[in-house]
């Protein structure tokens, strides 16, 4: 006889949900400190399960792995800065030229535009871009605070390692006995599926930072240091990194060299970095091809910028990812447990339509 699930047995389950919802709601940049904290434990937990086995303590493990991860950090980001560091200066210097023979070239091309087309006139599209343009570097500084709490992302990460597993025991500790089976398998199927994207995302990002790199330096484009760590860090959206890594570069290219061939050149070197990056680095090195249908992936990307911003963008594949897991273990359950997918007649399926 089954036993029946008392509502003191569902309280502690009913009270999580309830606290990550206030979270979210309440405090979304605290939220996906969390959520990130977790991902980056993800990343560095593997290499904690190789010296743990050994017979090296978790505390101890995870502390030589921070203090190894920062040495390397840091090496990476005195390379990082030093070598932006001119470009960052330059743009600063040349983004007032820039801006001017950009509303020029601009310009012309409206009015080719509207003595074309006169209808267009009434819809001020010159006028509205130059206030948008005005408005970039406003829109730049404002992002900045949001970047400053990743500082905060390898201290939460640093007590998910160590306390990790018995959060998880203490959540399982309250849930029913009967679920305990199925939610273990959830959290191993995700716990793969993470581990395998997120360690993914990852390697692309920095290969496709190198090849950016070395690529734009190759055709003289300016300013390609910034370009290359901007294609690196929006790479964690699918096709975000290599579309605003060709728009930007395509832009300066033109008002640097004043002639559409190398427009093209740009162009068709990003267009190569795409195929590279979807029929090799994603199916075959970093194991992330999710396999998941592009309208469920443009789909699902629009609705976590509609929910979350752009973090929400971010975040989309992954919880994309964990949604299909879990429907898919539930569907597996509902099968075996309660038989609830009865097996086709064979005479249903010989039957000729006429």
């Amino acid at each position: 006889m089954k036993k029946n699930i008392t509502i003191k047995e569902m309280i502690f389950p009913i009270l999580v949900v309830l606290l990550f919802a206030i979270i979210f709601y309440f405090a979304k940049k605290t939220f996906f400190i969390l959520v990130l904290s977790v991902a980056f434990s993800y990343l560095l937990n593997p290499i904690v399960k190789f010296f743990e086995v050994r017979g090296i303590k978790r505390t101890y493990a995870v502390s030589m792995l921070y203090l190894i991860s920062g040495i390397f950090f840091l090496a990476l980001l005195f390379v990082v800065i030093n070598l932006a560091s001119i470009d960052i200066e330059s743009f600063i210097n040349d983004w007032p030229g820039y801006y001017q023979r950009f509303e020029s070239i601009f310009s012309m091309l409206v009015k080719k535009i509207m003595d074309m087309f006169p209808f267009l006139v009434q819809f001020n599209i010159n006028e509205k871009i130059t206030n948008f343009m005005i408005l970039i570097p406003g829109y730049i500084v404002s992002f900045l605070p949001s970047l400053m709490f990743i500082l905060f992302i390898p201290f939460v990460a640093f007590f998910i390692l160590i306390k990790g597993r018995k959060m998880l025991d203490l959540v399982l500790d309250h849930i029913p006995s009967r679920y305990v089976e199925i939610i273990l398998h959830i959290v191993s199927r995700v716990d793969n599926t993470l581990g395998n994207y997120l360690g993914g995302v990852i390697s692309e990002a920095f290969v496709l930072f190198i090849i950016s790199f070395f690529g734009l330096f190759i055709l003289r484009i300016d300013y390609f240091s910034i370009i290359a760590i901007i294609v690196g860090i929006f790479s964690v959206v699918p096709y975000l990194g290599a579309i605003l890594g060709a728009l930007i570069s395509s832009i300066i290219a033109f008002i640097q060299y004043n002639d559409v061939s190398a427009v093209i050149k740009v162009l068709i070197f990003f267009a190569i970095l795409r195929s590279f990056d979807g029929w090799i680095l994603q199916p075959y090195i970093m194991k992330r091809n999710t396999s998941l249908n592009p309208a469920v992936l443009i789909l699902g990307l629009i609705a976590g910028g509609e929910i979350a911003g752009f973090w929400g963008i971010v975040f989309a594949v992954p919880a994309i990812c964990i949604i299909r897991e879990v429907i898919s273990i539930v569907m597996e359950f509902q099968k075996t447990e309660f038989r609830w997918k009865p097996e086709a007649e064979p005479s249903s399926i010989n039957i000729p339509y006429t």
